[in-house]
């Protein structure tokens, strides 16, 4: 099989065509920035409002909230994934990126009685950033690298606050990282459309 070879141009143009056509699928996919972003966000609230009541169980709106959105997320992935016919580079490389994401999100979780949660926490909002700043360098989307240099700020500073200011940093790294972003994308996703 005979194979051309493409000119500097030519691979450039093939590569930015690639990244256009992954942002439009994840300007389509920006629900989930907006999911989780939301939920995080409701989550973190409660949960400061809870312990400045005394509510001997503040964590609970983390145990309705995340399975439930969980569940959500799950099925439109599901239904998202019938309609696309087809995965490329780019998506292949998004989907490692936030299958790494969850994993790591999820043994920082289970180290949390030995670590303690307000550092699990802390831990969390930087992989929020990790993932984020990935996702935007990929795509070429500077509002989701500024969301997650932004988490990271907050998770370094989330460090020294006093316990129930730590919730709340974890509902402002979501308007940062995930909120902003995702309203962005879903913005320029419609825009192109028109």
């Amino acid at each position: 099989m005979k194979t051309q070879e493409l000119t500097e141009q030519e691979s450039l143009q093939i590569i930015t065509t690639m990244i256009d056509k992954a942002k439009g699928k994840v300007g389509e996919d920006s629900i989930f920035y907006l999911l989780w972003g939301w939920s995080v966000l409701i989550g973190s609230v409660l949960h400061f409002l809870l312990m400045n009541i005394q509510y001997d169980k503040p964590w609970i709106p983390w145990a309705i909230l995340m399975p439930a959105t969980s569940i959500a997320a799950g099925i439109i992935g599901s239904r998202r994934a019938k309609k696309k016919s087809t995965r490329g580079y780019i998506d292949r490389l998004m989907g490692y990126l936030w299958g790494a994401f969850v994993v790591t999100l999820l043994i920082v979780l289970a180290s949390s009685p030995f670590i303690g949660w307000m550092k699990a926490y802390s831990l969390m909002i930087s992989l929020y950033g990790l993932a984020t700043f990935v996702s935007g360098g990929v795509l070429q989307f500077r509002p989701l690298i500024i969301g997650g240099i932004s988490a990271w700020v907050i998770s370094v500073v989330s460090f020294f606050l006093p316990e129930q200011w730590v919730v709340l940093a974890v509902g402002l790294s979501m308007i940062t990282s995930y909120l902003i972003p995702g309203y962005l994308l879903k913005k320029a996703h419609r825009e192109k459309k028109a």
